[in-house]
C-alpha cells in the first residue's frame, strides 16, 4: 500500500515539478488517439496497431536509453527523488 501511495504522490507532483514533461506527455497521447481516430475514419483496418505500437513505443525507447531495473521499487525510487532535489 505504501508503493502505491507514493507513486500516486509521485504523479500528483510530476505535472508541477516538469510542467513541459506533462505536457509533452499528453500531447502525446492526444496525436495517438487522433491518429488512431483518422484511421478508424477512412476504414484502415490496422487501427488497434497504431494504439498498440503508440503505448509499447515509448516503453521500448526507456528501455533502449536505460531504463533502471528498479523503476518499480519504491524504497529505490525515494531514494533517487530524495537526491535528485
Amino acid at each position: 500500500m505504501k508503493g502505491l501511495m507514493f507513486f500516486s504522490g509521485s504523479l500528483l507532483r510530476w505535472s508541477v515539478a516538469k510542467p513541459k514533461d506533462f505536457l509533452f506527455f499528453h500531447g502525446y497521447i492526444l496525436f495517438v488517439y487522433a491518429l488512431n481516430f483518422l484511421a478508424h475514419m477512412v476504414s484502415f483496418d490496422a487501427s488497434g496497431l497504431i494504439l498498440t505500437l503508440g503505448a509499447l513505443g515509448p516503453l521500448c525507447l526507456a528501455i533502449s536509453r536505460g531504463l533502471p531495473l528498479d523503476c518499480l521499487d519504491y524504497k529505490a525510487a525515494i531514494i533517487r527523488e530524495l537526491t535528485s532535489d
